[in-house]
């Protein structure tokens, strides 16, 4: 038997974070053995394999040299090590970002969100969209997946990067239009796609 929507809910959502929203990229990496590059404030690369992994810090475990031990929100971006070439062309910097000097923070209140319900439609009608980070990062692509702790981006070519959430300082389409929860709340372009179901 077919469960019905509640009208006022996107098509698919509920399931999908089921699935998906207390996944983390960290448990990927780790159980891969494989080198990443991980994107640290302030403006360092490091490739490592991931060691450890403890709920606020990672352990980074380089093939030279000591292991070291960091917090989640000083990490803005990964991505696997072997394709460190095609994203060092495609991530470009805003320098306007840049010179406001935002550092990482631990404090929620600090940060800037987009909701799952806005992001979901957006994924599902392979929106373009320009990510903004907190290190003037502009990442350039479509959302492949996410959950409450990190967003996947396809850029050109399929080349792949997982951004953290708190990492995020803007989120805008080709046009302009801002997509973060600040915005959101008065505009609400979930309610604009197809997948939002009305009431008859």
């Amino acid at each position: 038997m077919t469960q019905s929507i509640p009208s006022g809910q996107l098509v698919g959502l509920k399931q999908y974070l089921a699935e998906h929203d207390s996944l983390s990229i960290f448990d990927e990496v780790l159980a891969s053995g494989a080198l990443w590059d991980f994107r640290l404030h302030p403006g360092r690369v490091v490739r490592a394999r991931l060691g450890g992994l403890e709920t606020y810090t990672v352990t980074l475990t380089p093939e030279e040299g000591a292991p070291e031990t960091v917090h989640k929100h000083d990490i803005h971006y990964l991505y696997p090590a072997e394709r460190a070439a095609a994203v060092g062309k495609l991530i470009k910097p805003d320098p306007a970002v840049d010179k406001l000097g935002l550092t990482p923070t631990p404090f929620h209140r600090e940060r800037q969100f987009v909701k799952n319900k806005t992001l979901f439609p957006l994924m599902q009608e392979r929106a373009v969209l320009f990510f903004t980070l907190r290190d003037g990062s502009v990442i350039r692509g479509l959302v492949t997946g996410f959950s409450r702790y990190d967003v996947h981006v396809s850029m050109k070519g399929g080349v792949a990067v997982t951004l953290l959430r708190h990492s995020l300082h803007n989120i805008q389409d080709k046009d302009g239009r801002s997509y973060l929860k600040s915005v959101q709340e008065k505009r609400k372009d979930w309610k604009k796609s197809s997948l939002f179901l009305r009431a008859e």
